[in-house]
């Protein structure tokens, strides 16, 4: 019985451990007009995330959801979802990482967020770069 006492223990304390390594960012992307745009957006954000700092991942994709997977070795995925809240769509990022480095998460979640912004005034920005 005390090994099984003991080999439970190491369990707990390794699965508090993982649990506590894991983090999760979510960041608010604004309003978009329909959801087929937020969907291009969103693949053309994870597209441009991947060529500007790699990431050897796959990209999934839902009716509604892309995802960017394996952003940073195995460890960091990316969830762009595109629900429609009261006739509007509503964007917003879901950035995960499974190891301990939620710098790294953030710094991810930071890209992703400036890439999207940059989708975002490229797709609406006036026809010539007029300002008005």
């Amino acid at each position: 019985m005390k090994p099984m006492a003991l080999i439970s223990g190491l369990a707990l304390t390794l699965a508090a451990t993982v649990a506590q390594s894991e983090g999760w960012t979510v960041t608010d992307l604004g309003a978009v007009d329909e959801r087929p745009e937020c969907m291009r957006l969103a693949e053309a954000t994870i597209d441009a995330y991947r060529a500007s700092y790699g990431g050897d991942g796959f990209t999934g994709r839902s009716e509604w959801t892309i995802g960017g997977y394996d952003l940073r070795g195995e460890v960091v995925d990316a969830l762009i979802i595109c629900p429609i809240e009261a006739g509007v769509v509503a964007p917003f990022l879901i950035v995960f990482n499974s190891d301990s480095d939620n710098d790294a998460r953030e710094t991810v979640a930071d890209r992703l967020s400036d890439i999207w912004d940059q989708q975002v005034a490229g797709t609406y920005a006036p026809p010539g770069g007029a300002s008005k």
